[in-house]
């Protein structure tokens, strides 16, 4: 069977963290007094480059020319950007500005030289706690980001990743961590595909019940089961002309995986009480598990995988993407804020100043996207009081913590760590009865219980871990699984629903112990 195709990003290439050849240096704007100005940018072409408040122009997200900085309290003596040989940078303070690079001043007549390892990690420069800038690399300007939004380099190879793929045949596996936007990336697929005049019907596997489907998934037949009157077109039916999006792939029902399998191989769909019939269709599937570790502990089917991934799109984490984290942070704070506050450009106190921005770019964000969207809104409602921001609120937002877990692995040396004077805040707590009440609600799914909470999958974990009256699969004894099946039967779902855990877990606990 042949290995999946990965279309790799430069930060997973051996020995190869540099700028690829088409990434130059950039400076972005990071924050603003004006929050509609945070993402434009600067292509550092010349030797040297000052800036200050009065120049050079900037550039928005589409091209347009959008002035200098322009901020009345930042000075308008320059600083200096010099590029020096082998991806170099170095940054010059000649006029004695109130500058930060990566946190520490720059003292007057100062010079910091910059590795390139530095620039595609990016270094923040902050000016007078008014403006954060964030050096980096990045490539040149692209007309369409796709609805992929950022300007990291990270993100300008996503991008290039969806373009190569969407050209390919075959279906395309997303693999990513929870809340990094795999399901922008599938949109973005379906977009650029062959079949973009189709519909794109997105399916979360992890929400279907088991014993329903191979009807929900490929349709049924009238009389085929209890309860079926009518005959029901399958998600494969609906997505015929179009795209598939098979969204928490990894939870598929281990009944089902051999009814995917031969319809990816036959391009024939099989309704349950029904003959095969052909459908076109472009299959898409994104998973936040290591999908390959499944396969070793029998929780999917190898052949499976190697027919999902005949071409593999990596979904950057956001610790991977710290120019970006303003970018968006600033995107999630604007609809929720007055206009009063969106522009300050006038105001001599920021509410969040420059330092404050820093230190959220140099979190791990372990929750991602989905994390920073909730920090977004706390962060607002903050703001939006009127009182100074003071470091507690700030160590609050989200559920990042310097020693968190990322996708069940511990997240990279390289990543950021928050500054230790502020440091985050313990996970949010959250009443037993209510935590219990929502696994319940949503089978016991940790994925689906986590963002129905908002807190991310890390932090579920540490609130079960904390809880006297909640476990998981793994905690439990052969004595007490055997005593459940006596009660019950050999009902999975009822046996987890008794036992207040994931079927899944149950499955994979009793494989370990042999029942």
């Amino acid at each position: 069977m042949a290995r999946p195709r990965f279309v790799q990003t430069t930060l997973e290439r051996a020995g190869a963290p540099l700028p690829s050849p088409n990434e130059e240096p950039v400076l972005v704007l990071a924050w603003h007094a004006q929050l509609a100005r945070v993402g434009e940018r600067l292509d550092l072409d010349a030797r040297l480059t000052e800036v200050s408040r009065l120049a050079p122009s900037w550039r928005t997200a589409d091209g347009a020319e959008a002035g200098p900085l322009d901020d009345p309290f930042v000075s308008r003596t320059p600083f200096e950007l010099w590029r020096l040989p082998s991806g170099m940078m170095e940054v010059g303070n000649p006029g004695g500005v109130a500058l930060e690079v990566g946190g520490a001043p720059l003292a007057a007549g100062a010079r910091r030289k910059l590795s390139a390892l530095e620039l595609r990690r990016g270094v923040p420069l902050g000016l007078g706690d008014r403006v954060v800038l964030m050096l980096t690399t990045s490539a040149r300007f692209e007309e369409q980001d796709h609805g992929l939004v950022g300007v990291s380099a990270a993100m300008s190879e996503l991008r290039a990743q969806v373009r190569a793929a969407a050209d390919q045949a075959g279906p395309v596996l997303i693999q990513g961590e929870t809340g990094t936007g795999k399901d922008l990336v599938a949109r973005a697929l379906h977009a650029l595909g062959p079949r973009a005049r189709g519909p794109l019907v997105a399916v979360n596997v992890a929400a279907i019940p088991a014993a329903t489907a191979a009807a929900e998934l490929f349709g049924h037949e009238r009389g085929a089961f209890t309860g079926a009157e009518q005959a029901r077109p399958g998600y494969f039916a609906r997505a015929a002309g179009g795209t598939l999006f098979l969204d928490e792939v990894g939870d598929l029902p281990e009944s089902v995986q051999p009814m995917l399998l031969r319809a990816l191989e036959s391009g024939e769909v099989q309704p349950v009480g029904g003959q095969p019939r052909a459908v076109a269709v472009s299959v898409v599937a994104a998973t936040d598990l290591e999908l390959e570790a499944a396969i070793t502990d029998g929780r999917f089917r190898g052949p499976l995988y190697y027919r999902l991934a005949g071409t593999v799109v990596r979904v950057p984490p956001l610790r991977e993407r710290g120019v970006d984290v303003a970018l968006l942070l600033a995107r999630f704070m604007l609809p929720l804020l007055p206009a009063a506050l969106a522009d300050q450009t006038t105001a001599p106190q920021l509410g969040l100043p420059a330092r404050a921005v820093v230190e959220l770019l140099r979190r791990p964000w372990p929750g991602n996207v989905r994390e920073l969207r909730s920090a977004a809104g706390q962060l607002a409602e903050v703001l939006r009081t009127g009182k100074p921001l003071r470091a507690e609120s700030l160590a609050a937002l989200g559920a990042a913590s310097a020693g968190a877990k990322v996708g069940g692995r511990a997240a990279r040396a390289s990543a950021p760590e928050v500054t230790p004077e502020v440091a985050p805040a313990p996970p949010r707590a959250f009443d037993e009865a209510r935590l219990l009440a929502t696994l319940r609600d949503h089978g016991f799914s940790l994925a689906r219980t986590a963002s129905a909470l908002g807190v991310s999958r890390t932090h579920l974990d540490a609130l079960i871990a904390r809880s006297k009256g909640l476990r998981k699969a793994k905690d439990l004894a052969r004595e007490e699984i055997v005593a459940c099946r006596v009660e019950v039967g050999d009902d999975l779902t009822a046996m987890a629903a008794r036992l207040a855990v994931s079927p899944r877990g149950l499955r994979l606990r009793m494989r370990q112990l042999g029942m």
